[in-house]
């Protein structure tokens, strides 16, 4: 479900505030989803994240990048996960761009899959 970006009426209205109110309470109601997948642009997704899965470097704290579609430089890494306990996180050497990020992982050639938000 997806917020509706206005509501007809007048917004000074006690109806109008409740009736979009409502609608909020109704998106936030266990409805924010990351999506089903580790796909992106999937209907059920309703945040601003980009996902994106693969190996990381033999060599353990290699830089590597991942390439995005967010138009805009991402906050964070959101959420991840990997197959040998290794960790991603933020190249100290590389700044992250509106079309990519760099990234080191503790340990070789993990498999991993990360939200960046």
């Amino acid at each position: 479900m997806r917020a509706q970006p206005t509501v007809l009426g007048d917004p000074n209205r006690p109806t109008d505030i409740t009736r979009w109110a409502e609608r909020i309470a109704r998106v936030l109601n266990g409805n924010v989803s990351f999506g089903s997948s580790m796909t992106n642009g999937q209907t059920d997704t309703n945040l601003n994240v980009w996902k994106a899965t693969g190996i990381s470097p033999v060599a353990p704290n290699t830089d590597f990048t991942i390439k995005h579609s967010l138009g805009r430089v991402p906050l964070t890494i959101v959420g991840q996960d990997g197959t040998n306990g290794g960790v991603l996180y933020r190249s100290p050497v590389t700044a992250w761009t509106s079309t990519t990020v760099t990234l080191r992982c503790t340990t070789a050639s993990m498999h991993y899959n990360v939200i960046l938000g």
